[in-house]
């Protein structure tokens, strides 16, 4: 038994070093033989104008310039490595855990590990812990803000505090000592998923960002099919400890790559650090100082330096979301954005995915399926995360799109599930022969609800996030969203196992198929086509009309600009590129493409 243990993890931590070494290499490949452009409803198609679809179709050109004396690698790789790493190991907590929750909802094992067999609230808590621990992590950086921690320095905090976790829980040797594990990972996530999409959307060429952030949605999918796989390995066995441990390699590896990268330039020049912001902007472009240094200058405050920037609106100096959080509510084009990116992740999370994604092996465990199951359901998730990358800066679909398909999916998937098991639940609790036809639709069922997500809300949210608000706010809204995030997540996951218990499968499947109903009526009638603008023409079109007017801008074709400001025409006339020029001719100061 000894020998088959060591194997099983001397297995799982070379998985692991796969991962960490060859994952975020493999995102970075060319997307063009994945590109898709199938048809869609008619509902989810917007109209575009010409000039609209020409600067689309402008961000797929080729970057030599930007891959030069990089070994044939693209410049934008190693600023992405690391937040895709952080995405990885909230993944990887997801899938694994999820295991571990089958694991010891067993009473041999959990009595053998904690003298007693666990009760639903605690299995809840094993799986959602991390999630208060995130909440906790927001709340802190929305009292602190981002004045005195940039972007890098919060990721490099984030991989230490995903390690003590993990230790933590690899060592408990007794429930409360893994509770406090599985939340000082928590910490980790939460801190993480805070700073990474800003890191990327701060550093990415603007031509790549809608599909790098896209792409740090498919990292965490592929931590979640390792997570899987390592409950695969070790869930008959019992062996919950050794399944937390492949996570050591890929929290070391996101540390040693953060160690190597500058600051976000955009956090730098917005502080008045305009030497450190020339130097990261030369690291992270492969090019000389003097570019590096021409190309700063647009990065600078408009107004003020950071020293002498005392309101929000004056310099574009982020302060905490408490300071800002009058200036959301009050200002009409913030106040949209706010209930556009809340909306949005409420719904995200209020739809179900915590629980199908925490409690996958104890859903198919209940169809009578072993571990490897849950591993498919995760490739898949993995495959339609790259399909939507892939779409997500397509002419012909987009984020408006992606999602409206995406939530359609999951509303038909959670009342078909509803359905199945009001009709079949005895047979599904029974197994046997007579259960095969009821387990495939299951199965059907749960892949449409999975791909549904990674088509629509899992990448999509994220990325609406990190354009809808203006630069002036980005990162303390940001903060707010990802509280929101992890406060719903965490009440969903926490609920979850207790309601299906108590209140059964059909009724709780049904509730979720409303809430996704809801998605849609929202989505609908809120959230704006946001591909092909620069996020200075998303900000002059919430300021002009609200969310609505750039609706009807987008599906209509409506050129305007006429109303952009007057540093906007010249970056589409073609001046002031330079290495962090878009191919649109958007700059990298904050207001380029997605």
């Amino acid at each position: 038994m000894a020998s088959t243990r060591l194997r099983g993890v001397l297995g799982l931590l070379a998985a692991a070093s796969t991962l960490a070494r060859v994952a975020p290499m493999s995102l970075s490949a060319p997307t063009h033989a994945l590109h898709l452009s199938h048809a869609r409803p008619a509902f989810a198609r917007p109209l575009l104008s010409r000039a609209a679809r020409a600067r689309v179709r402008a961000f797929g050109e080729p970057e030599a310039e930007a891959n030069a004396g990089g070994g044939g690698l693209p410049a934008w790789l190693p600023g992405f490595v690391v937040p895709a790493l952080g995405g990885a190991l909230f993944g990887y907590d997801i899938g694994a855990v999820s295991a571990v929750a089958r694991i010891l909802g067993q009473p041999e094992f959990a009595t053998a590990s904690f003298g007693a067999p666990l009760n639903e609230i605690a299995l809840g808590q094993i799986a959602t812990l991390p999630l208060f621990g995130g909440m906790v992590a927001s709340f802190a950086i929305t009292l602190i803000g981002d004045t005195k921690v940039g972007r890098l320095a919060e990721l490099k905090l984030a991989s230490v505090t995903y390690f003590f976790g993990t230790l933590a829980c690899v060592l408990a040797p007794t429930l409360p000592a893994l509770l406090i594990g599985r939340a000082t990972i928590g910490v980790g996530i939460g801190i993480a998923l805070h700073a990474a999409p800003l890191y990327i959307a701060e550093c990415a060429p603007p031509e790549k960002r809608g599909k790098l952030i896209a792409f740090k949605e498919a990292a965490i999918v592929s931590g979640i099919v390792l997570g899987y796989a390592a409950g695969a390995i070790t869930g008959e066995a019992g062996q919950w400890r050794e399944t937390f441990a492949p996570a050591f390699l890929l929290e070391g590896a996101m540390l040693l790559q953060a160690l190597r990268l500058p600051e976000s330039p955009r956090w730098l020049a917005l502080r008045g650090r305009m030497d450190e912001a020339a130097q990261s902007i030369a690291q992270l472009r492969r090019c000389d100082l003097a570019t590096a240094t021409a190309e700063a200058a647009l990065l600078s405050p408009p107004l003020k330096p950071f020293s002498e920037v005392t309101d929000v609106t004056d310099g574009g100096a982020s302060q905490s979301a408490l300071a800002v959080f009058p200036l959301l509510v009050s200002e009409k084009s913030y106040r949209d954005a706010l209930v556009i990116g809340c909306g949005l992740v409420l719904f995200q999370q209020l739809s179900g995915q915590p629980s199908v994604l925490y409690y996958a092996n104890s859903l198919l465990g209940s169809i009578g399926l072993g571990y490897f199951a849950a591993v498919g359901v995760g490739c898949f998730k993995l495959l339609m995360t790259i399909v939507s990358a892939n779409l997500v800066e397509s002419p012909d679909w987009g984020r408006r799109p992606l999602l409206l398909t995406g939530t359609t999916a999951m509303a038909v998937s959670l009342f078909g599930l509803s359905a199945l098991y009001a009709t079949a639940g005895p047979a599904l609790a029974a197994g046997g022969a007579g259960a095969i036809g009821a387990q495939a639709g299951v199965i059907a069922l749960l892949f449409m609800f999975v791909g549904g997500y990674q088509i629509g809300f899992g990448p999509i949210t994220w990325l609406v996030l990190s354009e809808i608000f203006p630069a002036a706010v980005r990162s303390p809204a940001m903060s707010i969203g990802t509280l929101l995030n992890f406060g719903s997540n965490y009440a969903v996951g926490t609920l979850f196992e207790l309601e299906r218990v108590q209140v059964g499968e059909p009724v709780l499947f049904a509730f979720f198929g409303g809430v996704s109903l809801l998605a849609l009526l929202f989505i609908y009638t809120k959230v704006p086509e946001t591909r092909g603008l620069s996020l200075e023409q998303i900000e002059e079109k919430l300021k002009g009309g609200g969310a609505a007017q750039l609706k009807i801008w987008i599906r209509t074709g409506i050129d305007t600009d006429r109303t952009l400001p007057e540093k906007q025409r010249t970056i589409d006339a073609g001046k002031g590129r330079g290495p962090l020029s878009g191919g649109d001719g958007s700059t990298a100061d904050g207001m380029g493409g997605a």
